[in-house]
């Protein structure tokens, strides 16, 4: 799988969990202990990257203004 496709998919989970969170009017709410999560600091395999530790709970909602606001 190229590095174009890998993108592609993850771009269209994220419009895909955006669409479902809009259409419900949910909120998804994760709590994590300890969780390392090891960001890039640019693109490429070999960037160098920053450790973010997440110890509480991650908020995920959506919302949209009707169109012409």
């Amino acid at each position: 799988m190229s590095k174009e496709t890998k993108l592609s998919s993850w771009i269209e989970m994220a419009e895909g969990l955006y669409e479902f969170l809009n259409r419900r009017n949910t909120t998804i709410h994760y709590d994590f202990k300890d969780l390392d999560v090891f960001v890039p600091q640019t693109t490429g395999e070999d960037s160098a990257r920053a450790k973010w530790t997440v110890n509480g709970t991650v908020s995920l909602s959506t919302s949209e203004k009707p169109q012409g606001s």
